[in-house]
């Protein structure tokens, strides 16, 4: 049995960016369990104890964990039963598509005393408030690290050689498929599902993309040019979905529409981008620091000084996303309080004797 870790949603240069609806798609799934209610009514208390059971009995567990707090869980997945729990809640609301038949509302929120909480109603919408506040100053932070992101790749561009690059990328991309198929035996187009393996989150900077790599060929690509690596990245995941083979596209958490890591499941391979050069770590290490002529950077103060600033502004954004956190907290402190969790408790039994046939 294994388990995976990985993020559907993240904390972006644009906001809360989701790809959930790759992660926990109806029409791939027997049953999809979405789970409703207010915090700290056990979504991912209950989502947890569903996973220990099943790792229990053999299965294999995906773990999707909350990007604004990586203890929590956002949903989980066990892909040889094709069944999915899946915190339905704001900012990733999610509704049924195929009620019934695939989508099934799981509202905790019945257990919850309402009047206890009537009574904090006032304190309740100060705390939420304030903590979304808290997040929009995160994201502004976070959109002016973007920003600071794309000029700095801007002076990396300037000195790469891109006639080198792509003949690189045919390079690569001949070896990574050498003893895969021929044309003649391409099947259909592939799929790709769209995910991250890091995130900015209450609790720093978290990465899963070492776990992944368990077990796996792992090729490296080393560079500080981040649109290089990106590029790169698409070219290889553009031949496997042409190929037929199906690819995990692994995105960035500041940029989410640029590439950070692809796993190629039919190769049991992945490609990441690494400030480690390390051949020993790796299968091999893609080195793009050959066609960068950093010697070509006109002012080199400028550059540290948009570093600088880039991880100042990147701190500050996590010191944000640390303060929600707090706030959080004292949210969920009240609902506990109003919470009949012997009820939620028996309500998991009833529904566990489902796989238990």
């Amino acid at each position: 049995m294994k388990e995976k870790h990985v993020f559907a949603g993240n904390n972006t240069s644009v906001g809360f960016y989701s790809y959930f609806n790759y992660t926990f798609n109806p029409e791939e799934a027997n049953h999809i369990y979405i789970l409703k209610g207010g915090p700290g009514v056990g979504k991912s208390s209950f989502m947890k104890k569903i996973g220990t059971r099943m790792m229990k009995k053999g299965y294999d567990v995906e773990y999707v964990h909350c990007s604004s707090d990586n203890d929590s869980l956002d949903g989980i997945l066990i892909p040889k039963l094709k069944i999915a729990f899946v915190d339905g809640t704001a900012p990733h609301t999610i509704d049924p598509k195929i009620p019934g038949a695939v989508d099934e509302i799981v509202n905790l929120g019945t257990y919850l005393d309402n009047k206890k909480l009537e009574e904090n109603r006032q304190e309740i919408m100060l705390i939420t408030k304030k903590k979304s506040n808290i997040y929009k100053s995160a994201y502004r932070y976070l959109e002016c690290a973007g920003l600071i992101s794309e000029e700095i790749q801007s002076i990396y561009d300037e000195v790469t050689n891109y006639s080198k690059f792509w003949n690189l990328c045919k390079e690569v991309s001949s070896k990574f498929f050498s003893n895969s198929l021929q044309d003649d035996e391409y099947q259909s187009p592939g799929k790709i599902k769209k995910l991250f393996s890091e995130a900015y989150t209450a609790n720093g900077y978290i990465q899963y993309t070492e776990s992944l790599c368990k077990d796996k060929k792992v090729w490296a690509i080393n560079g500080k040019n981040k649109n290089a690596s990106a590029k790169l990245l698409n070219f290889i995941a553009d031949e496997a979905l042409e190929r037929g083979y199906d690819v995990e596209g692994y995105y960035d958490p500041l940029t989410p529409g640029k590439l950070q890591h692809i796993f190629v499941p039919p190769l049991d391979a992945m490609i990441i981008t690494s400030e480690d050069s390390s051949r020993q770590k790796y299968n091999a290490v893609i080195n793009l620091n050959h066609i960068i002529d950093y010697k070509k950077i006109k002012d080199q103060e400028e550059l540290e000084n948009n570093i600088q600033l880039y991880e100042l502004l990147i701190n500050l954004a996590l010191i944000k996303l640390s303060e929600t956190k707090q706030e959080h907290e004292r949210l969920e402190a009240y609902y506990v309080k109003s919470m009949d969790f012997k009820g939620v408790d028996k309500f998991f039994e009833e529904l566990y004797k489902k796989f238990e046939k």
